[in-house]
């Protein structure tokens, strides 16, 4: 047991540090409406009257609903088990010769994640909807990923690992993302003349199955006609072309407002074809990559901090005790800075404007740089892994299941907890980015530990403002 928990640190660490978060984890948002739903009703009649009038996710729902009625340390409990175990095996199926370091660079890349985001309709309500189908999601693909590896799935393995898929399936995100996979993994197998595995196209035809249950539920119809009045009434006249732009540039919007994920992201897969390269024009191309996701992050942060004094006004009596600080000219600094390119600023801002902006120079800059990130990482996962197309198939998976939630009119008050599928897409590319790099020994040891502490620091600050964060808006106290 010693020698098993020193090999397996680095998760037992990971599982130690969500303890703590959810120890101050409290009821909140959708959870309070969930936790009186069977006062007056049954569940059957509840599960009923949601299929008709609101939502497919009948089973999520139904969990949700048995979860709120009880005290909140089960689903405390169910939540650290379940996400960790989502972490272990992303983690797992990249560092599959098992290294030590590899799964502390995992661990410190899933603590980057805005856990908080979790809490944003009510822990219970959005983990179930979200994080679990994450974790779900990967556990339904265990069978496969031991074939590939060319391992024997137990009986075991086999029935929970459809258990998940039949819980996954029941969001339409991972429903539509096991479809793909499960599709991809078959043409794979066809192509390699391996044979068909019967689980692999149970897996399809649950997903499909799924997908049209979802697509065919007069529910999501009643919801989505209410939503478009009730959230968004503007979004009644939009076409293709709008709602494309909501789901281009809100995704790429989202990253760059948390700035942390996708730019170490950016910055490792530049700098791990700029390696291999010995053509000039492509290391020119890593080079500015490398300066354009730097800027970028950092003049977003001068914009940020340049609107702080506005909302420090709303704190009222807080705000009165500090504007008079030395502190306080910072803004006013960073405003003079940012005022001073109108261009850059007036596109940047795009990125998290709540809306479709009219046909101008700023909005056309902004779908320029979000098609430009997309196009890039695409073009530099093909260098990065010239024999294996299975990274860029990752990346454009989760990029397609947050870019279609620009097709709903609650793309905005959804918030950033739709992205979670694109954020495990890109820290799992990150680690294979990273594991392949110490592979081959491209990073020398002196740089190798200079990128192991940077990744510890950010992991620890990004730890401590979602610890802040959760017990500040979302705490028991």
């Amino acid at each position: 047991m010693n020698n098993y928990i020193k090999k397996y640190f680095p998760f037992v660490l990971f599982i130690g540090v969500m303890l703590i978060l959810h120890s101050i984890m409290g009821f909140n948002g959708d959870d309070i409406r969930y936790a009186k739903v069977l006062s007056n009703q049954t569940l059957i009649d509840y599960i009923g009257f949601r299929y008709y009038n609101w939502s497919s996710r009948i089973i999520i729902d139904g969990l949700t609903v048995f979860l709120t009625r009880q005290n909140m340390i089960l689903w405390k409990m169910l939540d650290i088990i379940i996400y960790s175990f989502g972490v272990y095996y992303i983690i797992k199926l990249v560092n599959r010769n098992y290294s030590k370091k590899i799964s502390y660079l995992g661990v410190c890349l899933f603590l980057m994640y805005p856990f908080y985001e979790m809490a944003s309709a009510g822990w219970i309500s959005t983990t179930l909807n979200y994080s679990w189908c994450f974790a779900f999601g990967i556990i339904s693909f265990l069978p496969l990923i031991y074939e590939s590896r060319g391992e024997k799935a137990n009986g075991f393995i086999y029935v929970i690992s459809f258990l998940a898929l039949i819980f996954a399936s029941n969001q339409e995100q991972t429903a539509a993302l096991i479809l793909g996979f499960n599709v991809l993994y078959l043409i794979y197998s066809a192509i390699r003349k391996k044979g068909i595995n019967n689980y692999n196209v149970l897996s399809i035809v649950i997903a499909a199955i799924s997908l049209v249950f979802i697509l065919t539920c007069p529910g999501n119809g009643v919801r989505f006609a209410y939503e478009v009045t009730s959230w968004y009434p503007e979004f009644a006249g939009f076409g293709v072309m709008e709602k494309s732009y909501l789901g281009l540039v809100t995704t790429f919007g989202k990253l760059i407002e948390q700035k942390i994920i996708f730019s170490i992201f950016y910055i490792i897969l530049s700098v791990s074809v700029l390696i291999k390269s010995e053509n000039r024009n492509l290391r020119y191309f890593c080079y500015f990559n490398i300066i354009l996701v730097l800027f970028v992050t950092i003049f977003t942060t001068l914009i940020d901090i340049s609107v702080l004094d506005s909302s420090l006004k709303s704190l009222g009596s807080v705000f009165d005790a500090i504007k008079n600080s030395p502190l306080m000219a910072i803004p006013d600094m960073f405003k003079h800075i940012v005022n001073a390119v109108p261009f850059v600023t007036g596109t940047l801002k795009l990125f998290t404007y709540e809306g479709v902006p009219g046909i101008n120079a700023y909005s056309i800059g902004v779908v320029i740089v979000s098609l430009y990130f997309l196009l890039s990482v695409s073009v530099m996962l093909l260098k990065a892994f010239p024999k294996n197309v299975f990274p860029l198939f990752i990346f454009l998976g989760g990029f397609a299941s947050r870019f279609i939630v620009g097709f709903s009119p609650v793309i905005f008050p959804s918030g950033a907890r739709v992205t979670i599928f694109l954020y495990m897409a890109l820290i799992a590319l990150t680690l294979m980015i990273v594991k392949k790099l110490y592979d081959e020994n491209s990073i020398p040891s002196k740089w190798q530990f200079v990128l192991e502490k940077t990744f510890l620091i950010i992991a620890a600050l990004n730890y401590f403002i979602v610890f802040a964060i959760s017990f500040v808006k979302y705490g028991i106290f």
